[in-house]
């Protein structure tokens, strides 16, 4: 369902004017859902049957005062953990990714401001080996759930198979660390639906589309093509990504 946002302004509305006033509109902490045209996009959709193949989280946004004039994400990529101006991965009419954006609600600036600092101190820190493996076997892992759809059974590997996307549980790790510090029960920042004190496994395992259907976020918006729309929920999402009428 599609849905005005009142005081925050008439939707759908151009990226240009979104980012233009991205202080009424987004917040530090709001988890981003991405999909892109990319190849590795694609492979990673196709083998995990998930809508969206990515997940960041808003890091900084624009502050005149510290001539701060862009919004930023924190990601975990293959090649390590790293800031990216989220700008320029949505503007133009050929934009790098398509997103989902959604919210924890309830929780103060100071928990945020700690979840990004947590996440903040894995900048160039090198993964331990037996996680690189793991991301090293991402595709592997999907091609276990597409070879499934085919009807074979490579269940003699399973025990290779990553139980992760990186970039989602990376998030994950963020809040769960901010509620320990805030001293906030940690079950109300788990994301993923029916998962009850998880081990740090669990909670690196957490996918996009853990994510994209938890019961703790709110859906806010969708940005395609140059537009920014606002939503209420995940059907609504994945229509106006798809580009359905």
């Amino acid at each position: 369902m599609l849905r005005d946002a009142g005081g925050e302004g008439k939707f759908p509305m151009t990226v240009k004017a979104f980012f233009a006033e991205a202080d009424l509109h987004l917040q530090r902490g709001d988890i981003l859902l991405s999909r892109s045209p990319t190849t590795a996009s694609r492979l990673i959709r196709f083998f995990s049957g998930h809508f969206f193949s990515h997940a960041a989280l808003i890091f900084l946004l624009p502050k005149a005062r510290e001539q701060l004039s862009h919004t930023f994400v924190i990601e975990s990529l293959f090649k390590g953990v790293g800031i990216a101006n989220l700008e320029t991965y949505v503007e133009g009419r050929n934009p790098v990714e398509e997103v989902g954006i959604l919210r924890l609600e309830g929780f103060s600036a100071r928990f945020f401001k700690r979840a990004n600092g947590t996440l903040l101190n894995e900048v160039n820190k090198p993964y331990d080996f037996p996680r690189l493996w793991r991301i090293a076997f991402s595709t592997v892992f999907g091609m276990q759930r597409a070879l499934q759809r085919l009807r074979r059974k490579p269940n003699i590997y399973r025990r290779w198979y990553p139980r992760q996307f990186i970039c989602s549980g990376f998030i994950q790790y963020g809040f769960y660390e901010a509620a320990v510090g805030e001293e906030i029960q940690t079950q109300r920042v788990i994301l993923k639906n029916g998962l009850e004190d998880p081990s740090t496994d669990q909670m690196m395992g957490t996918t996009p589309e853990d994510v994209a259907t938890s019961d703790k976020l709110k859906w806010k918006y969708v940005i395609r093509r140059g537009w920014v729309y606002s939503v209420d929920n995940y059907d609504a999402a994945k229509r106006i990504i798809s580009g359905a009428k």
